[in-house]
């Protein structure tokens, strides 16, 4: 598979199966072996059962969801993805101060992701906040 498919993956990634919260697409995506490393996590994330939970868990938070993706760079089996991401907060946000109501209000975050393809599909992916 060429490089010039990558770049619909990652956009089938962040539209499909993060922002219309189909999670069934990665099946179609993702290898089952991915290695996944998030900022949140001190450990990757191994294989795609293990990432599915955790994206469903992130997106149990917010009410809503989007993805706006700024840039999309290839280089051999690697697309490196410059993005803001909006949602709505769904409850209370806990950290290192306390727990803190949220319920209604709007975050968003710029980030960038760097994916790796093997075989037409994501075989890893490193997610870095900006």
């Amino acid at each position: 598979m060429s490089t010039a498919s990558y770049k619909p993956i990652v956009r089938r990634y962040f539209e499909e199966a993060l922002d219309k919260r189909k999670l069934e697409v990665l099946d179609e995506i993702v290898a089952i072996d991915c290695l996944i490393h998030r900022p949140e996590s001190q450990e990757p994330i191994r294989g795609l059962i293990a990432f599915k939970q955790c994206l469903q868990r992130i997106l149990q938070a917010y009410s809503e969801f989007s993805t706006t993706i700024h840039d999309l760079i290839e280089e051999n089996d690697r697309v490196a993805c410059r993005l803001t991401h909006r949602a709505l907060n769904r409850g209370e946000w806990t950290s290192r101060l306390g727990c803190h109501p949220v319920a209604g209000k709007p975050v968003s975050w710029p980030a960038i992701a760097i994916f790796r393809f093997r075989d037409g599909k994501i075989a890893g992916r490193m997610g870095v906040p900006r």
